[in-house]
């Protein structure tokens, strides 16, 4: 089990204007690949929409889009349900492994 608090971006560059911070933690699920189960809030602290957003979900690293689920939401994002289509950009394995990945939310509230 690992923690995690990192910037969200609006572009796939740390130099990317910032937005806020992802924060949660994820486990290592599988035997046989590297799955992980993600649960994390999207705090969002910048721009015209402020609040957070909850997602938890699995992810692949095989697969090329992973869909998380979106479970609820605070300020500008309040009662948000939807879903949270995930890519990775890149990673880099030589520890501390860093990912870099997008997010492509579709909200309904």
């Amino acid at each position: 089990m690992n923690t995690f608090e990192d910037p969200i971006t609006s572009g796939p560059s740390n130099t990317s204007a910032p937005l806020g911070k992802a924060q949660g933690f994820y486990l290592l699920n599988s035997f046989n690949e590297y799955t992980l189960f993600d649960v994390f809030t999207a705090n969002i602290t910048e721009g015209d929409y402020k609040g957070t957003i909850a997602i938890f979900g699995q992810v692949r690293e095989v697969d090329p889009i992973r869909y998380l689920t979106v479970i609820g939401g605070t300020g500008s994002f309040l009662g948000a349900r939807g879903l949270a289509k995930n890519r990775l950009i890149d990673i880099d394995h030589a520890p501390p492994a860093k990912w870099t990945m997008s997010f492509e939310l579709d909200l309904y509230y």
